[in-house]
């Protein structure tokens, strides 16, 4: 079960914003603390909401962002998952799993026909979300 983050574990989350996210992009990017801060206050400031899953000791295990993105093309608005980390001694206990499909029912239940994420391709967790029914939607190419 998620439940929606705490004042104290959303002051945690944010002080770990560079390494979950850097450990998400499988160090193709080197981001300063103060840069993923930033993208995780900004999430929070328009709309977004955290919510959290703890481990059978009741300490915090995991955590998903979840919000809203237009869809330039199509002008239609997504329901998004803008983070998703798992914490390494909760990790292969299905955590992740039960962390996406609550944040999906969330956000359909938010009326979003359509749930989106960005992955990056060194992330070895990109096999669950295909297991899950995702679909790569576009690739983006870089030299």
């Amino acid at each position: 079960m998620i439940m929606p983050a705490t004042e104290v574990e959303k002051q945690f989350i944010i002080s770990r914003a560079a390494v979950t996210a850097k450990e998400s992009m499988g160090s193709t990017v080197d981001i300063s603390q103060e840069k993923a801060e930033g993208l995780l206050q900004a999430a929070l400031y328009s709309g977004a909401s955290l919510h959290v899953t703890r481990g059978p000791d009741g300490e915090l295990a995991g955590w998903i962002l979840l919000g809203k993105q237009m869809d330039f093309i199509t002008g239609k608005q997504v329901g998004f998952m803008f983070e998703l980390y798992v914490l390494p001694p909760y990790r292969k206990k299905g955590l992740g799993k039960l962390l996406i499909q609550e944040g999906v029912g969330i956000l359909k239940s938010r009326g979003y026909e359509e749930v989106r994420f960005n992955v990056y391709t060194a992330n070895p967790v990109k096999e669950m979300y295909s297991r899950l029914g995702f679909k790569e939607l576009q690739t983006i190419m870089y030299i």
